[in-house]
């Protein structure tokens, strides 16, 4: 089965910055060469049982603070983050858990959720199609 990814990031200004926030985001499927070499090409259809890895980029005018969340799409099942500290909810947003190990994410991830300062940043994670 192939099925379209995509991925949003909402932002939640608090309090309210001057100048606006780029936001960006990737995925890639993680493939192995023949000598056994793991590399990440970008995606755009997807079928189960692919490794993927999400990438999301953000540049926050200096000062600022906000509040990022990312719904995870259904068919993913995320396997690790690329930073501890980040929330994480199982059932749509309505309840958050902190996640301190970044390899121990809960198993049917909907959401992440985590803050940005002002600044570059980037959030990646691992994931299998289901």
């Amino acid at each position: 089965m192939r099925w379209t990814i995509a991925s949003a990031v909402l932002l939640a200004a608090a309090p309210a910055a001057a100048g606006d926030i780029a936001v960006e985001s990737a995925v890639y499927r993680e493939t192995a060469t023949a000598d056994g070499a793991r590399q990440v090409v970008p995606a755009n259809r997807l079928q189960r049982g692919d490794r993927v890895v999400t990438i999301l980029r953000w540049d926050a005018p200096d000062g600022a603070s906000f509040t990022a969340v990312s719904q995870v799409p259904s068919r993913l099942a995320i396997e690790s983050t690329s930073r501890s500290g980040l929330e994480a909810s199982v059932d749509g947003g309505r309840s958050w858990r902190r996640i301190d190990d970044p390899q121990a994410i809960p198993e049917g991830t909907t959401h992440l959720r985590w803050r940005i300062d002002g600044g570059e940043g980037r959030l990646s994670y691992r994931a299998v199609v289901r």
